[in-house]
Protein backbone atom coordinates (compact mmCIF):
# COMPACT_ATOMS: atom_id res chain seq x y z
CA UNK A 1 0.00 0.00 0.00
CA UNK A 2 1.21 3.49 -0.91
CA UNK A 3 0.30 6.12 1.68
CA UNK A 4 0.08 8.87 -0.95
CA UNK A 5 -2.10 6.84 -3.31
CA UNK A 6 -5.77 7.55 -2.53
CA UNK A 7 -6.87 4.69 -4.78
CA UNK A 8 -4.73 1.99 -3.17
CA UNK A 9 -6.51 -0.71 -1.12
CA UNK A 10 -6.61 -0.16 2.62
CA UNK A 11 -5.52 -2.64 5.25
CA UNK A 12 -7.79 -5.66 5.16
CA UNK A 13 -9.26 -4.94 1.71
CA UNK A 14 -7.23 -7.63 -0.02
CA UNK A 15 -8.32 -10.20 2.54
CA UNK A 16 -11.98 -9.32 1.98
CA UNK A 17 -11.43 -9.45 -1.78
CA UNK A 18 -9.88 -12.92 -1.44
CA UNK A 19 -12.89 -14.07 0.58
CA UNK A 20 -15.26 -12.80 -2.10
CA UNK A 21 -13.21 -14.58 -4.76
CA UNK A 22 -13.48 -17.87 -2.85
CA UNK A 23 -17.20 -17.43 -2.15
CA UNK A 24 -17.94 -16.72 -5.82
CA UNK A 25 -15.92 -19.69 -7.04
CA UNK A 26 -17.57 -22.02 -4.52
CA UNK A 27 -21.10 -20.81 -5.31
CA UNK A 28 -20.60 -21.50 -9.01
CA UNK A 29 -18.85 -24.83 -8.54
CA UNK A 30 -21.64 -26.08 -6.26
CA UNK A 31 -24.48 -25.05 -8.58
CA UNK A 32 -23.14 -25.68 -12.08
CA UNK A 33 -24.13 -29.34 -12.55
CA UNK A 34 -27.76 -28.52 -13.38
CA UNK A 35 -26.84 -25.78 -15.89
CA UNK A 36 -27.32 -27.00 -19.44
CA UNK A 37 -24.77 -26.68 -22.23
CA UNK A 38 -25.70 -23.66 -24.37
CA UNK A 39 -25.16 -23.60 -28.08
CA UNK A 40 -21.98 -21.49 -28.00
CA UNK A 41 -20.51 -23.30 -25.01
CA UNK A 42 -20.67 -26.61 -26.87
CA UNK A 43 -18.49 -25.09 -29.61
CA UNK A 44 -16.02 -23.79 -27.03
CA UNK A 45 -15.77 -27.24 -25.44
CA UNK A 46 -14.61 -28.59 -28.77
CA UNK A 47 -12.39 -25.60 -29.56
CA UNK A 48 -10.76 -25.81 -26.13
CA UNK A 49 -9.88 -29.45 -26.69
CA UNK A 50 -8.41 -28.68 -30.11
CA UNK A 51 -6.32 -25.79 -28.80
CA UNK A 52 -5.11 -27.72 -25.75
CA UNK A 53 -4.02 -30.48 -28.13
CA UNK A 54 -1.61 -28.03 -29.78
CA UNK A 55 0.18 -27.51 -26.46
CA UNK A 56 0.42 -31.27 -26.18
CA UNK A 57 1.85 -31.30 -29.72
CA UNK A 58 4.47 -28.75 -28.66
CA UNK A 59 5.43 -30.85 -25.63
CA UNK A 60 5.69 -34.01 -27.68
CA UNK A 61 7.78 -32.25 -30.33
CA UNK A 62 10.12 -30.93 -27.64
CA UNK A 63 10.56 -34.44 -26.27
CA UNK A 64 11.43 -35.69 -29.76
CA UNK A 65 13.90 -32.85 -30.24
CA UNK A 66 11.83 -31.42 -33.12
CA UNK A 67 10.15 -28.32 -31.62
CA UNK A 68 9.94 -26.53 -34.95
CA UNK A 69 7.44 -29.00 -36.36
CA UNK A 70 4.75 -27.90 -33.89
CA UNK A 71 5.21 -24.26 -34.88
CA UNK A 72 4.66 -24.59 -38.61
CA UNK A 73 1.57 -22.91 -40.00
CA UNK A 74 0.17 -26.27 -41.03
CA UNK A 75 0.54 -27.67 -37.50
CA UNK A 76 -1.00 -24.56 -35.95
CA UNK A 77 -3.92 -24.31 -38.36
CA UNK A 78 -4.71 -28.00 -37.82
CA UNK A 79 -5.45 -27.23 -34.17
CA UNK A 80 -6.61 -23.59 -34.26
CA UNK A 81 -8.70 -23.36 -37.42
CA UNK A 82 -11.93 -24.37 -35.67
CA UNK A 83 -13.88 -21.41 -34.21
CA UNK A 84 -11.15 -18.95 -35.22
CA UNK A 85 -13.58 -16.02 -35.17
CA UNK A 86 -12.66 -15.44 -31.51
CA UNK A 87 -9.34 -14.93 -29.70
CA UNK A 88 -8.19 -17.93 -27.71
CA UNK A 89 -7.19 -16.95 -24.16
CA UNK A 90 -10.30 -18.36 -22.50
CA UNK A 91 -10.72 -21.33 -24.83
CA UNK A 92 -7.15 -22.43 -24.19
CA UNK A 93 -7.85 -22.16 -20.46
CA UNK A 94 -11.03 -24.23 -20.83
CA UNK A 95 -9.25 -26.93 -22.84
CA UNK A 96 -6.17 -27.18 -20.63
CA UNK A 97 -8.34 -27.25 -17.51
CA UNK A 98 -10.40 -30.12 -18.91
CA UNK A 99 -7.24 -31.97 -19.97
CA UNK A 100 -5.71 -31.64 -16.50
CA UNK A 101 -8.60 -31.80 -14.06
CA UNK A 102 -10.96 -34.12 -15.94
CA UNK A 103 -8.86 -36.35 -18.17
CA UNK A 104 -5.64 -36.61 -16.13
CA UNK A 105 -6.52 -36.08 -12.47
CA UNK A 106 -10.24 -37.00 -12.61
CA UNK A 107 -11.04 -34.26 -10.09
CA UNK A 108 -13.95 -32.77 -12.03
CA UNK A 109 -16.79 -34.00 -14.19
CA UNK A 110 -17.04 -33.37 -17.92
CA UNK A 111 -18.67 -29.95 -17.61
CA UNK A 112 -16.69 -28.85 -14.57
CA UNK A 113 -13.34 -29.41 -16.25
CA UNK A 114 -14.17 -26.95 -19.01
CA UNK A 115 -15.98 -24.48 -16.77
CA UNK A 116 -13.51 -24.21 -13.91
CA UNK A 117 -11.50 -21.34 -15.48
CA UNK A 118 -14.75 -19.40 -15.96
CA UNK A 119 -15.38 -19.63 -12.22
CA UNK A 120 -11.88 -18.28 -11.61
CA UNK A 121 -12.63 -15.30 -13.88
CA UNK A 122 -15.88 -14.74 -11.99
CA UNK A 123 -14.07 -14.86 -8.65
CA UNK A 124 -11.51 -12.35 -9.87
CA UNK A 125 -14.34 -10.09 -11.01
CA UNK A 126 -15.80 -10.17 -7.49
CA UNK A 127 -12.43 -9.34 -5.91
CA UNK A 128 -11.70 -6.51 -8.34
CA UNK A 129 -15.19 -5.04 -8.10
CA UNK A 130 -14.85 -4.94 -4.32
CA UNK A 131 -11.41 -3.26 -4.44
CA UNK A 132 -12.66 -0.51 -6.74
CA UNK A 133 -16.00 0.02 -5.02
CA UNK A 134 -14.39 0.14 -1.58
CA UNK A 135 -12.55 3.32 -2.57
CA UNK A 136 -15.35 4.84 -4.64
CA UNK A 137 -18.02 4.19 -2.01
CA UNK A 138 -17.49 2.34 1.29
CA UNK A 139 -16.43 -1.14 2.34
CA UNK A 140 -19.89 -2.31 3.23
CA UNK A 141 -21.38 -0.92 0.06
CA UNK A 142 -18.54 -2.51 -1.93
CA UNK A 143 -19.67 -5.90 -0.65
CA UNK A 144 -23.19 -4.88 -1.63
CA UNK A 145 -21.95 -4.02 -5.14
CA UNK A 146 -20.55 -7.54 -5.54
CA UNK A 147 -23.81 -9.09 -4.32
CA UNK A 148 -25.86 -6.76 -6.51
CA UNK A 149 -23.92 -7.89 -9.56
CA UNK A 150 -24.25 -11.62 -8.87
CA UNK A 151 -27.85 -11.62 -7.71
CA UNK A 152 -28.98 -10.65 -11.18
CA UNK A 153 -30.10 -14.13 -12.27
CA UNK A 154 -28.81 -13.76 -15.80
CA UNK A 155 -25.36 -12.77 -14.54
CA UNK A 156 -25.31 -15.74 -12.19
CA UNK A 157 -26.24 -18.04 -15.06
CA UNK A 158 -23.55 -16.76 -17.44
CA UNK A 159 -20.88 -17.09 -14.76
CA UNK A 160 -21.21 -20.88 -14.79
CA UNK A 161 -20.36 -21.25 -18.46
CA UNK A 162 -17.17 -21.90 -20.39
CA UNK A 163 -17.92 -18.80 -22.46
CA UNK A 164 -16.42 -15.32 -22.88
CA UNK A 165 -19.04 -13.02 -21.39
CA UNK A 166 -18.06 -12.97 -17.72
CA UNK A 167 -14.32 -13.21 -18.55
CA UNK A 168 -14.53 -10.11 -20.78
CA UNK A 169 -16.50 -8.27 -18.07
CA UNK A 170 -13.59 -9.08 -15.74
CA UNK A 171 -10.98 -8.08 -18.34
CA UNK A 172 -12.72 -4.74 -18.99
CA UNK A 173 -12.97 -4.10 -15.25
CA UNK A 174 -9.29 -5.02 -14.82
CA UNK A 175 -8.22 -2.61 -17.56
CA UNK A 176 -10.42 0.10 -16.06
CA UNK A 177 -9.02 -0.56 -12.58
CA UNK A 178 -5.41 -0.33 -13.80
CA UNK A 179 -6.12 2.88 -15.71
CA UNK A 180 -7.96 4.34 -12.71
CA UNK A 181 -5.02 3.47 -10.43
CA UNK A 182 -2.60 5.02 -12.93
CA UNK A 183 -4.31 8.40 -12.43
CA UNK A 184 -2.73 8.61 -8.98
CA UNK A 185 0.23 6.24 -9.42
CA UNK A 186 2.00 6.30 -12.80
CA UNK A 187 3.52 2.86 -12.21
CA UNK A 188 0.10 1.43 -13.02
CA UNK A 189 0.32 2.70 -16.61
CA UNK A 190 2.32 -0.37 -17.65
CA UNK A 191 -0.25 -2.67 -16.05
CA UNK A 192 -2.97 -0.87 -17.98
CA UNK A 193 -1.29 -1.99 -21.21
CA UNK A 194 -0.98 -5.57 -19.95
CA UNK A 195 -4.61 -5.64 -18.84
CA UNK A 196 -5.75 -4.27 -22.19
CA UNK A 197 -3.81 -7.04 -23.94
CA UNK A 198 -5.61 -9.62 -21.81
CA UNK A 199 -8.93 -7.98 -22.65
CA UNK A 200 -8.19 -8.10 -26.38
CA UNK A 201 -7.27 -11.76 -25.97
CA UNK A 202 -10.65 -12.43 -24.34
CA UNK A 203 -13.29 -10.95 -26.64
CA UNK A 204 -13.77 -8.26 -29.27
CA UNK A 205 -15.72 -6.00 -26.84
CA UNK A 206 -12.31 -4.82 -25.65
CA UNK A 207 -11.49 -2.85 -28.78
CA UNK A 208 -13.75 0.00 -27.64
CA UNK A 209 -12.06 0.39 -24.23
CA UNK A 210 -9.44 2.97 -25.32
CA UNK A 211 -12.17 5.20 -26.73
CA UNK A 212 -13.95 5.23 -23.37
CA UNK A 213 -10.74 6.12 -21.55
CA UNK A 214 -9.81 8.79 -24.12
CA UNK A 215 -13.09 10.64 -23.56
CA UNK A 216 -12.52 10.57 -19.81
CA UNK A 217 -8.90 11.64 -20.23
CA UNK A 218 -9.74 14.53 -22.56
CA UNK A 219 -12.47 15.90 -20.31
CA UNK A 220 -11.06 15.29 -16.83
CA UNK A 221 -7.37 14.42 -16.76
CA UNK A 222 -5.71 16.19 -19.69
CA UNK A 223 -6.73 19.73 -18.60
CA UNK A 224 -5.50 19.04 -15.07
CA UNK A 225 -2.17 17.65 -16.31
CA UNK A 226 -1.70 20.63 -18.64
CA UNK A 227 -2.33 23.12 -15.84
CA UNK A 228 0.20 21.39 -13.60
CA UNK A 229 3.13 20.72 -15.97
CA UNK A 230 2.07 21.79 -19.49
CA UNK A 231 3.23 19.43 -22.23
CA UNK A 232 5.44 17.32 -19.97
CA UNK A 233 2.56 16.68 -17.60
CA UNK A 234 0.27 15.81 -20.49
CA UNK A 235 2.75 13.22 -21.81
CA UNK A 236 3.13 11.62 -18.39
CA UNK A 237 -0.62 11.53 -17.85
CA UNK A 238 -1.07 9.88 -21.25
CA UNK A 239 1.34 7.03 -20.42
CA UNK A 240 -1.50 4.45 -20.01
CA UNK A 241 -2.48 5.06 -23.64
CA UNK A 242 1.06 4.49 -24.86
CA UNK A 243 1.09 1.22 -22.92
CA UNK A 244 -2.27 0.15 -24.36
CA UNK A 245 -1.24 1.09 -27.91
CA UNK A 246 1.94 -1.00 -27.70
CA UNK A 247 1.48 -3.83 -25.22
CA UNK A 248 -2.16 -4.47 -26.11
CA UNK A 249 -1.70 -5.43 -29.77
CA UNK A 250 1.58 -7.24 -29.03
CA UNK A 251 -0.01 -9.45 -26.38
CA UNK A 252 -3.02 -10.01 -28.62
CA UNK A 253 -0.75 -11.21 -31.43
CA UNK A 254 1.46 -13.38 -29.21
CA UNK A 255 -1.41 -15.12 -27.43
CA UNK A 256 -2.98 -16.39 -30.69
CA UNK A 257 -0.82 -18.83 -32.68
CA UNK A 258 -3.31 -18.72 -35.54
CA UNK A 259 -2.13 -15.16 -36.32
CA UNK A 260 1.59 -15.86 -36.27
CA UNK A 261 2.19 -16.80 -39.92
CA UNK A 262 -0.40 -14.55 -41.60
CA UNK A 263 -1.23 -11.77 -39.11
CA UNK A 264 -2.71 -9.16 -41.45
CA UNK A 265 -4.80 -11.53 -43.51
CA UNK A 266 -6.21 -13.43 -40.55
CA UNK A 267 -6.76 -10.37 -38.38
CA UNK A 268 -8.58 -8.76 -41.29
CA UNK A 269 -10.88 -11.76 -41.52
CA UNK A 270 -11.47 -11.65 -37.75
CA UNK A 271 -12.34 -7.94 -37.83
CA UNK A 272 -14.59 -8.39 -40.85
CA UNK A 273 -16.44 -11.29 -39.26
CA UNK A 274 -17.53 -9.16 -36.32
CA UNK A 275 -18.16 -5.88 -38.12
CA UNK A 276 -20.36 -7.72 -40.63
CA UNK A 277 -21.79 -10.23 -38.14
CA UNK A 278 -25.03 -12.00 -38.93
CA UNK A 279 -28.16 -10.82 -37.13
CA UNK A 280 -29.75 -13.13 -34.57
CA UNK A 281 -33.57 -12.86 -34.55
CA UNK A 282 -34.81 -11.45 -31.27
CA UNK A 283 -38.29 -10.79 -29.89
CA UNK A 284 -38.65 -7.40 -28.22
CA UNK A 285 -42.04 -6.09 -27.06
CA UNK A 286 -43.90 -8.20 -29.59
CA UNK A 287 -41.65 -7.29 -32.49
CA UNK A 288 -39.36 -9.89 -34.05
CA UNK A 289 -36.09 -8.12 -34.81
CA UNK A 290 -34.39 -9.79 -37.77
CA UNK A 291 -31.98 -7.13 -38.98
CA UNK A 292 -30.24 -4.02 -37.69
CA UNK A 293 -30.74 -1.48 -36.35
CA UNK A 294 -31.95 -2.12 -32.85
CA UNK A 295 -34.92 -0.08 -31.65
CA UNK A 296 -33.77 3.07 -29.88
CA UNK A 297 -33.02 2.26 -26.26
CA UNK A 298 -33.03 -1.51 -26.81
CA UNK A 299 -30.15 -2.25 -24.42
CA UNK A 300 -31.66 -0.02 -21.75
CA UNK A 301 -35.14 -1.47 -22.20
CA UNK A 302 -33.95 -5.06 -21.92
CA UNK A 303 -31.83 -4.22 -18.88
CA UNK A 304 -34.86 -2.62 -17.24
CA UNK A 305 -36.77 -5.89 -17.74
CA UNK A 306 -34.07 -8.31 -16.56
CA UNK A 307 -32.35 -6.73 -13.53
CA UNK A 308 -34.30 -7.33 -10.27
CA UNK A 309 -36.30 -4.20 -9.47
CA UNK A 310 -34.62 -3.30 -6.17
CA UNK A 311 -31.12 -3.45 -7.67
CA UNK A 312 -32.31 -1.69 -10.82
CA UNK A 313 -33.80 1.15 -8.77
CA UNK A 314 -30.48 1.77 -7.02
CA UNK A 315 -28.52 1.56 -10.29
CA UNK A 316 -30.88 4.07 -11.88
CA UNK A 317 -30.84 6.36 -8.84
CA UNK A 318 -27.06 6.35 -8.69
CA UNK A 319 -26.52 7.08 -12.38
CA UNK A 320 -29.31 9.63 -12.73
CA UNK A 321 -28.03 11.54 -9.71
CA UNK A 322 -24.59 11.86 -11.30
CA UNK A 323 -26.07 12.92 -14.63
CA UNK A 324 -28.29 15.49 -12.97
CA UNK A 325 -25.39 16.80 -10.91
CA UNK A 326 -23.26 17.27 -14.00
CA UNK A 327 -26.10 18.97 -15.87
CA UNK A 328 -26.92 21.32 -12.97
CA UNK A 329 -23.34 22.21 -12.07
CA UNK A 330 -21.66 22.43 -15.46
CA UNK A 331 -24.43 23.01 -17.94
CA UNK A 332 -24.05 26.79 -18.23
CA UNK A 333 -20.38 27.25 -17.32
CA UNK A 334 -17.44 27.92 -19.66
CA UNK A 335 -15.45 24.90 -20.86
CA UNK A 336 -12.37 25.89 -18.82
CA UNK A 337 -14.43 26.08 -15.63
CA UNK A 338 -16.08 22.76 -16.39
CA UNK A 339 -12.72 21.02 -16.88
CA UNK A 340 -11.43 22.30 -13.57
CA UNK A 341 -14.45 21.10 -11.62
CA UNK A 342 -15.27 17.75 -13.23
CA UNK A 343 -15.57 14.84 -10.84
CA UNK A 344 -13.08 12.54 -12.54
CA UNK A 345 -14.19 9.35 -10.79
CA UNK A 346 -17.87 9.87 -11.51
CA UNK A 347 -17.20 10.67 -15.15
CA UNK A 348 -15.02 7.57 -15.38
CA UNK A 349 -17.77 5.37 -13.94
CA UNK A 350 -20.42 6.84 -16.22
CA UNK A 351 -18.33 6.25 -19.33
CA UNK A 352 -17.63 2.62 -18.49
CA UNK A 353 -21.19 1.98 -17.33
CA UNK A 354 -22.79 3.05 -20.60
CA UNK A 355 -20.17 2.47 -23.32
CA UNK A 356 -21.22 -1.10 -24.10
CA UNK A 357 -24.89 -0.26 -24.02
CA UNK A 358 -24.48 2.73 -26.32
CA UNK A 359 -22.36 0.79 -28.81
CA UNK A 360 -25.00 -1.95 -28.94
CA UNK A 361 -27.56 0.74 -29.75
CA UNK A 362 -25.74 2.15 -32.78
CA UNK A 363 -27.64 1.73 -36.08
CA UNK A 364 -24.76 -0.20 -37.67
CA UNK A 365 -24.44 -2.75 -34.85
CA UNK A 366 -25.75 -6.22 -35.76
CA UNK A 367 -28.48 -7.70 -33.57
CA UNK A 368 -26.58 -10.01 -31.25
CA UNK A 369 -29.30 -10.65 -28.69
CA UNK A 370 -29.31 -10.65 -24.91
CA UNK A 371 -27.73 -8.77 -22.05
CA UNK A 372 -24.57 -10.85 -22.12
CA UNK A 373 -23.28 -8.50 -24.81
CA UNK A 374 -23.21 -5.52 -22.47
CA UNK A 375 -22.18 -7.35 -19.30
CA UNK A 376 -19.01 -5.19 -19.05
CA UNK A 377 -21.31 -2.29 -18.14
CA UNK A 378 -22.84 -4.02 -15.16
CA UNK A 379 -19.98 -3.91 -12.58
CA UNK A 380 -19.88 -0.13 -12.95
CA UNK A 381 -23.64 0.13 -12.60
CA UNK A 382 -23.30 -2.01 -9.46
CA UNK A 383 -20.89 0.60 -8.06
CA UNK A 384 -23.46 3.32 -8.74
CA UNK A 385 -26.02 1.17 -6.94
CA UNK A 386 -23.66 0.86 -3.97
CA UNK A 387 -23.11 4.62 -3.83
CA UNK A 388 -26.85 5.21 -4.02
CA UNK A 389 -27.42 2.77 -1.15
CA UNK A 390 -24.86 4.65 0.94
CA UNK A 391 -26.74 7.90 0.37
CA UNK A 392 -30.19 6.42 0.95
CA UNK A 393 -29.18 4.77 4.22
CA UNK A 394 -27.33 7.89 5.40
CA UNK A 395 -30.38 10.05 4.71
CA UNK A 396 -32.64 7.59 6.54
CA UNK A 397 -30.22 7.59 9.46
CA UNK A 398 -30.37 11.37 9.69
CA UNK A 399 -34.16 11.30 9.68
CA UNK A 400 -34.31 8.54 12.31
CA UNK A 401 -31.08 8.73 14.34
CA UNK A 402 -32.02 5.78 16.57
CA UNK A 403 -32.42 3.56 13.54
CA UNK A 404 -29.13 4.58 11.91
CA UNK A 405 -27.33 1.23 12.54
CA UNK A 406 -30.18 -0.65 10.87
CA UNK A 407 -30.62 1.62 7.86
CA UNK A 408 -27.96 0.13 5.59
CA UNK A 409 -28.68 -3.58 6.24
CA UNK A 410 -32.43 -2.93 5.97
CA UNK A 411 -32.25 -1.21 2.59
CA UNK A 412 -29.68 -3.73 1.36
CA UNK A 413 -32.01 -6.57 2.32
CA UNK A 414 -34.94 -4.89 0.56
CA UNK A 415 -32.90 -4.67 -2.64
CA UNK A 416 -31.19 -8.05 -2.49
CA UNK A 417 -33.84 -10.27 -0.90
CA UNK A 418 -36.17 -10.52 -3.93
CA UNK A 419 -33.13 -10.83 -6.19
CA UNK A 420 -31.85 -13.79 -4.19
CA UNK A 421 -35.26 -15.44 -4.47
CA UNK A 422 -35.16 -14.76 -8.22
CA UNK A 423 -31.80 -16.53 -8.55
CA UNK A 424 -33.04 -19.56 -6.59
CA UNK A 425 -36.41 -19.70 -8.39
CA UNK A 426 -34.93 -19.26 -11.87
CA UNK A 427 -31.85 -21.47 -11.64
CA UNK A 428 -30.70 -23.11 -13.93
CA UNK A 429 -32.76 -21.41 -16.67
CA UNK A 430 -30.83 -18.16 -16.67
CA UNK A 431 -31.81 -16.73 -20.05
CA UNK A 432 -35.52 -16.95 -19.19
CA UNK A 433 -35.51 -14.58 -16.21
CA UNK A 434 -37.57 -11.38 -16.22
CA UNK A 435 -38.06 -9.07 -13.27
CA UNK A 436 -41.03 -7.67 -11.37
CA UNK A 437 -41.47 -4.83 -13.86
CA UNK A 438 -41.93 -7.30 -16.70
CA UNK A 439 -44.23 -9.47 -14.58
CA UNK A 440 -41.91 -12.47 -14.46
CA UNK A 441 -42.10 -15.25 -17.04
CA UNK A 442 -45.84 -14.87 -17.80
CA UNK A 443 -45.69 -11.08 -17.99
CA UNK A 444 -42.71 -11.11 -20.30
CA UNK A 445 -44.43 -13.63 -22.57
CA UNK A 446 -47.51 -11.38 -22.69
CA UNK A 447 -45.34 -8.37 -23.50
CA UNK A 448 -43.74 -10.31 -26.34
CA UNK A 449 -40.23 -10.70 -24.94
CA UNK A 450 -37.77 -13.40 -25.96
CA UNK A 451 -38.41 -16.35 -23.62
CA UNK A 452 -35.03 -18.06 -23.86
CA UNK A 453 -32.01 -18.50 -26.07
CA UNK A 454 -28.95 -20.76 -26.42
CA UNK A 455 -30.88 -24.06 -26.00
CA UNK A 456 -29.69 -24.77 -22.44
CA UNK A 457 -33.26 -25.04 -21.11
CA UNK A 458 -33.54 -28.44 -22.76
CA UNK A 459 -32.18 -29.99 -19.55
CA UNK A 460 -35.67 -29.49 -18.13
CA UNK A 461 -37.06 -32.23 -20.40
CA UNK A 462 -34.13 -34.68 -20.47
CA UNK A 463 -35.38 -36.68 -17.43
CA UNK A 464 -38.73 -37.23 -19.15
CA UNK A 465 -37.02 -38.36 -22.35
CA UNK A 466 -34.82 -40.76 -20.40
CA UNK A 467 -37.87 -42.30 -18.78
CA UNK A 468 -40.35 -42.30 -21.65
CA UNK A 469 -38.54 -42.34 -25.00
CA UNK A 470 -38.62 -45.71 -26.82
CA UNK A 471 -35.41 -47.68 -27.08
CA UNK A 472 -33.05 -46.17 -29.69
CA UNK A 473 -35.54 -43.37 -30.36
CA UNK A 474 -34.47 -40.78 -32.90
CA UNK A 475 -35.05 -37.32 -31.47
CA UNK A 476 -35.18 -33.96 -33.22
CA UNK A 477 -33.60 -31.64 -30.66
CA UNK A 478 -34.24 -28.43 -32.60
CA UNK A 479 -31.58 -25.88 -31.55
CA UNK A 480 -29.50 -28.33 -29.54
CA UNK A 481 -26.09 -28.84 -31.14
CA UNK A 482 -24.48 -32.19 -31.78
CA UNK A 483 -21.67 -31.30 -29.35
CA UNK A 484 -24.21 -30.52 -26.60
CA UNK A 485 -25.99 -33.80 -27.30
CA UNK A 486 -22.71 -35.73 -26.96
CA UNK A 487 -21.90 -33.86 -23.74
CA UNK A 488 -25.26 -34.81 -22.22
CA UNK A 489 -24.72 -38.46 -23.11
CA UNK A 490 -21.17 -38.47 -21.73
CA UNK A 491 -22.34 -37.08 -18.40
CA UNK A 492 -25.31 -39.43 -18.08
CA UNK A 493 -27.92 -36.69 -18.45
CA UNK A 494 -29.21 -38.45 -21.55
CA UNK A 495 -29.59 -42.16 -22.24
CA UNK A 496 -26.83 -43.74 -24.33
CA UNK A 497 -29.23 -45.39 -26.76
CA UNK A 498 -31.10 -42.22 -27.74
CA UNK A 499 -30.15 -40.87 -31.15
CA UNK A 500 -29.76 -37.37 -32.54
CA UNK A 501 -31.31 -36.33 -35.82
CA UNK A 502 -31.56 -32.99 -37.55
CA UNK A 503 -34.60 -34.08 -39.55
CA UNK A 504 -38.16 -33.73 -38.30
CA UNK A 505 -39.45 -36.37 -40.71
CA UNK A 506 -36.77 -38.83 -39.56
CA UNK A 507 -37.62 -38.42 -35.85
CA UNK A 508 -39.99 -40.04 -33.38
CA UNK A 509 -39.83 -37.26 -30.77
CA UNK A 510 -39.18 -33.53 -31.08
CA UNK A 511 -38.01 -31.13 -28.37
CA UNK A 512 -39.25 -27.79 -29.68
CA UNK A 513 -37.75 -24.63 -28.17
CA UNK A 514 -40.35 -21.93 -27.83
CA UNK A 515 -39.04 -18.93 -29.77
CA UNK A 516 -40.96 -16.84 -32.31
CA UNK A 517 -38.36 -17.11 -35.08
CA UNK A 518 -38.96 -20.87 -35.06
CA UNK A 519 -42.73 -20.90 -35.34
CA UNK A 520 -42.43 -22.48 -38.78
CA UNK A 521 -40.48 -25.34 -37.20
CA UNK A 522 -43.37 -26.04 -34.86
CA UNK A 523 -45.79 -26.05 -37.82
CA UNK A 524 -43.51 -28.55 -39.58
CA UNK A 525 -43.60 -30.77 -36.48
CA UNK A 526 -47.41 -30.61 -36.38
CA UNK A 527 -47.67 -31.57 -40.03
CA UNK A 528 -45.15 -34.37 -39.84
CA UNK A 529 -46.35 -35.79 -36.50
CA UNK A 530 -50.09 -35.27 -37.23
CA UNK A 531 -50.64 -33.72 -33.80
CA UNK A 532 -50.59 -30.27 -32.22
CA UNK A 533 -50.61 -31.54 -28.64
CA UNK A 534 -47.35 -31.78 -26.68
CA UNK A 535 -46.84 -34.84 -24.50
CA UNK A 536 -44.58 -33.00 -22.04
CA UNK A 537 -42.87 -29.66 -21.55
CA UNK A 538 -40.80 -27.36 -19.42
CA UNK A 539 -43.09 -24.66 -18.05
CA UNK A 540 -41.79 -21.86 -15.83
CA UNK A 541 -44.68 -20.41 -13.87
CA UNK A 542 -46.94 -22.04 -16.47
CA UNK A 543 -45.07 -20.34 -19.33
CA UNK A 544 -43.86 -22.83 -21.97
CA UNK A 545 -40.15 -22.94 -22.69
CA UNK A 546 -39.53 -26.41 -24.18
CA UNK A 547 -42.31 -28.71 -25.40
CA UNK A 548 -42.05 -32.36 -26.43
CA UNK A 549 -44.05 -33.75 -29.36
CA UNK A 550 -44.35 -37.47 -30.08
CA UNK A 551 -45.16 -38.85 -33.52
CA UNK A 552 -48.55 -40.52 -33.77
CA UNK A 553 -48.38 -44.15 -34.84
Amino acid sequence: MTATDPRAPRKGDRLIALGLFAATFAALALTHASVGVPRDESYYFRAGQDYAAWYVDVWEALKRGEPGKAFTDQAIVRRFDYNHEHPVLTKVAFGLSHLLFTEKLHWTGEFGGFRLPAWVFAGMLSALLYLMAARLASRKSAVFAVLAFWLVPRHFFHAHLACFDIPVAWAWLLTAYCYWRSLSNRRWALWTGVAFGLALATKHNAWIIPGVFLIHFALAEAPKAWREEKGRGLLKAASPFFAMATLGPVLFYLHWPYLWHAPLQRFGWYAGFHTQHINYPWEYFGRLLVEAPYPVGYAFGLTAMTVPAGILALMATGTLREMARFAATYGVRPARRIASELDSDSLFLLGNAFASMVVLSLPSTPIFGGIKHWLPSMPFLAIFAARALDRVSATAGEMLPKGRPLAFPLFAALALGPALWGVAHNHPYGTSFYNEIAGGYPGAATLGMHRQYWSNNVTGVLPWLNQNAPKHARIFFHELTWDSFIAYRKTGLLREDLQYTGSIDDSELAAYQYMPEFRDVEFQIWNSYRTQTPVFGLYLDETPQIVIYQRKR
